[in-house]
């Protein structure tokens, strides 16, 4: 079955570094020795000529295959394809980095329990000596056992990342150097393949469970000689990570008529001033316009990690790559920064182009945006790849896909705009001056509503959901929204008084 197959060996794939070479001529899967030059647009199957022949004969639409690959790379359907497993790399990554951690967790907890055992040893002389034995012999089993059940987690998630990538390396490989008959066929190969991950990973994510070696010891500890005839037991403590689960409990939540609690209120400018927010990775970052420069929090927003300076005022913030993000600034262009290291990267300049609000279309292409202007941007170039004009007021852009975004377009309407054409405009007698769009992972929309102290929830449709005062989030005048990746948690950012707010839907 492989003889036609590049073979590597577990660790070439486990690497990531394995090479992809993209081959002009697709040979049939059916027919190994046939090349593929048809295409059923019924059953979305690319064909060689025995195919079309045996088991299409029936079918209504069977084409050539250049003529369905036609347009296919700069579809949403590739770019969605690319985003998507952009999406599950760094889901993976996270889970990894969790277990691994626990792995660290479980080691120092059992370095902990042996010096409280020695504590104790100490109390009670001789006796102690023949159950301390006992006692560590379990302890290094359980430690063993549990070490064990870890790697093998980490290891099948290693396994899992290594395909996601080489899957997502080939989408990117062959949108760049390939022929738009590649690209289908690729797209074809590759997309079943995914929602069989997604199911093994959604069953392996299930059974996941945070360990903790803690110690039980007996009682009483005074009366050990004469009443006590173990130490104690080693207790392992499993509990579900629902932060790490593929949207296992978020189906729970109803965004539409759910509460909104607050988690936290952050004084992210000390008074005064706007600030812009997101999420990235288990922390977040914040602009501080009024001081040049960006500064990251925990998660929870509970404690100020680090800051970076930065050339000149910051305005919007947004996630380019796992580790990667760019601020906007007005008068010197686009910042790229290590996220992690919190390290500027590169300083892309941007004369005569406005710049105010920014939003990433994928790894290579974002969108700008101020005043009347939208402006499509190639990441490794600067060059301008597409410029719009507005009503006015596009302070904020949202990009939803590789030719679907939303943008203020007055100060009292936002408009929908999918392949170039409008899908709706929004307005109502109590939204002035749009700002921030934010987008939950059941595709609600979220306008922030400066002027009228509210945020507009709204469906993909343009239809009016419910309007969310903003005072109870502690905000005064929303500026920008944002949600955390595949989670009921967003940060709300205030344009005056340069707080910004963390809430979940319940």
């Amino acid at each position: 079955m492989s003889a036609r197959h590049k073979l590597l060996n577990i660790q070439e794939m486990q690497s990531g570094d394995t090479p992809f070479e993209v081959c002009e001529v697709q040979s049939c899967d059916e027919h190994p020795g046939k090349v593929v030059e048809f295409y059923c647009l019924d059953h979305s199957q690319p064909c060689c000529t025995s195919c079309a022949t045996l088991s299409h004969r029936k079918c209504e639409n069977v084409t050539s295959i250049q003529k369905a690959a036609s347009g296919i790379k700069q579809s949403t359907k590739a770019s969605g394809l690319s985003q998507k497993l952009r999406e599950h790399v760094i889901h993976l990554d996270e889970i990894i980095d969790d277990r691994n951690k626990n792995l660290a967790d479980v080691d120092n907890s059992t370095g902990e329990i042996k010096t409280r055992v020695a504590d104790i040893k100490t109390k009670i002389l001789k006796h102690l000596d023949r159950i301390e034995e006992t006692l560590l012999t379990e302890l290094t089993s359980t430690k063993k056992q549990v070490g064990i059940e870890l790697k093998d987690e980490v290891d099948m998630l290693s396994s899992y990342s290594s395909a996601v990538k080489k899957w997502k390396t080939v989408i990117d490989s062959v949108l760049e150097h390939g022929s738009e008959q590649q690209c289908l066929l690729e797209i074809n190969r590759i997309e079943p393949k995914i929602s069989e991950l997604e199911q093994e990973i959604e069953d392996l994510v299930k059974n996941i469970k945070s360990v903790k070696v803690a110690l039980c010891p007996s009682s009483p500890i005074t009366d050990f000689i004469r009443n006590t005839k173990s130490f104690g037991n080693i207790k392992i403590d499993k509990s579900s990570v629902c932060s790490l689960s593929f949207n296992l409990e978020i189906d729970k939540v109803d965004f539409r008529t759910g509460n909104i609690n607050i988690l936290q209120v952050i004084d992210v400018c000390k008074g005064a001033g706007s600030t812009s927010g997101i999420f990235v990775q288990n922390l977040l970052l914040f602009t501080i316009r009024g001081k040049n420069k960006v500064v990251k929090y925990d998660n929870g927003g509970q404690s100020l990690l680090t800051e970076l300076a930065l050339p000149g005022s910051p305005e919007d913030i947004a996630v380019v790559t796992h580790f990667k993000v760019a601020v906007s600034i007005p008068e010197h262009g686009i910042c790229l920064i290590n996220s992690d290291k919190m390290a500027l990267l590169q300083t892309l300049r941007l004369p005569g182009i406005p710049v105010y609000g920014i939003s990433f279309v994928n790894e290579e292409l974002f969108i700008i945006s101020h005043s009347s202007t939208l402006t499509w941007i190639n990441l490794s170039s600067g060059q301008t790849i597409n410029k719009r004009t507005t009503g006015s007021q596009s302070y904020f852009v949202l990009s939803l896909s590789q030719t679907d975004y939303m943008y203020s377009d007055s100060r009292t309407a936002v408009d929908y705009v999918v392949s170039n054409k409008k899908k709706f405009t929004y307005t109502n007698s109590e939204f002035k001056y749009p700002r921030g769009i934010g987008i939950d992972c059941m595709d609600n929309l979220y306008i922030a509503s400066y002027s009228s102290g509210n945020i507009h929830q709204i469906t993909n449709e343009g239809e009016f959901i419910r309007k969310i005062s903003a005072s109870t989030i502690g905000i005064v005048y929303p500026w920008t929204i944002r949600f955390a990746t595949k989670s009921n948690k967003m940060v709300v950012t205030c344009g005056n008084f340069g707080k910004a707010t963390i809430c979940e839907f319940v």
